[in-house]
């Protein structure tokens, strides 16, 4: 199977390079390969728990070299559109990533009474407090955001819940749909293509988890490159009505030799 070059490698962290703390194989090879190839990337994830500066320590953790520009968080996706919608006063539920992203964008965090809009992203210390103060803030009309849709998140112990649960509580209770900012909506794919000047034909997006990453290709017109190291198996790929351009067993696959 012959995959196509690309220019621009939008690339899933959580079950693509890395599941928890453990490095996916072929990881680091494949970056070192697009680096090595001028080929230009940027990590497009979903997890709103870690600012663009943490996750590139993390991933030196893994011995894998980047920039913050070449990372792309819901949460930092989530700051640039709230700009959109001229509020400033958030409710927040979500861990340090996700606030400090917000601070230095320059929002008020505040509580639900006082709050122009509410944004929910994982926040693995939530209470029933924190998800009444936000359903009442919805309730009375605050503009519902959800950093991101994930069911499931990928960990060296197996799949944990993610956002996705949080979200629907809230949707389920307050009757309002959230404002969806990360994989598999366009608002994301889009803010992240708006970085670079290609085409849509040399762009493509790689993940392991079919219902975020490769939707969010397919949602923004892009190929799709699904790798069989997360959240999405080869058979329940199979079960999918559209299916994704490629896809590899793991980025091996990707590191092409002369």
């Amino acid at each position: 199977m012959d995959i196509k070059d690309y220019k621009l490698y939008l690339i899933d962290l959580d079950g693509t390079i890395y599941n928890g703390k453990e490095r996916i194989p072929h990881a680091k090879e494949f970056i070192e390969y697009l680096k090595q190839n001028n080929k230009d990337y940027i990590f497009v994830t979903n997890n709103s728990t870690r600012t663009e500066r943490q996750v590139v320590d993390k991933l030196l953790t893994f011995d894998i070299e980047t920039t913050e520009k070449n990372v792309f968080t819901s949460s930092s996706a989530t700051a640039i559109y709230l700009q959109k919608l001229n509020v400033n006063k958030i409710f927040v539920i979500g861990e340090d990533g996700l606030k400090n992203t917000l601070k230095l964008a320059g929002y008020n965090l505040v509580q639900g009474k006082d709050a122009e809009a509410v944004v929910v992203g994982l926040d693995r210390a939530v209470t029933y407090d924190k998800l009444t103060e936000a359903c009442r803030a919805i309730l009375r009309g605050a503009t519902f955001i959800g950093t991101n849709p994930d069911k499931l998140l990928p960990t060296e112990n197996g799949m944990a819940l993610s956002n996705g649960g949080q979200v629907r509580l809230l949707e389920y209770a307050t009757d309002t749909k959230a404002i969806v900012i990360g994989k598999p909506e366009a608002i994301i794919m889009e803010l992240a293509i708006e970085k670079f000047e290609y085409a849509k034909e040399d762009i493509v997006m790689v993940g392991d988890n079919y219902d975020t990453d490769i939707l969010a290709g397919i949602n923004a017109n892009i190929d799709t490159i699904h790798v069989q190291t997360g959240v999405t198996n080869k058979e329940q790929l199979l079960e999918k009505n559209i299916q994704p351009t490629y896809t590899i067993e793991n980025l091996k696959k990707l590191i092409k030799t002369i």
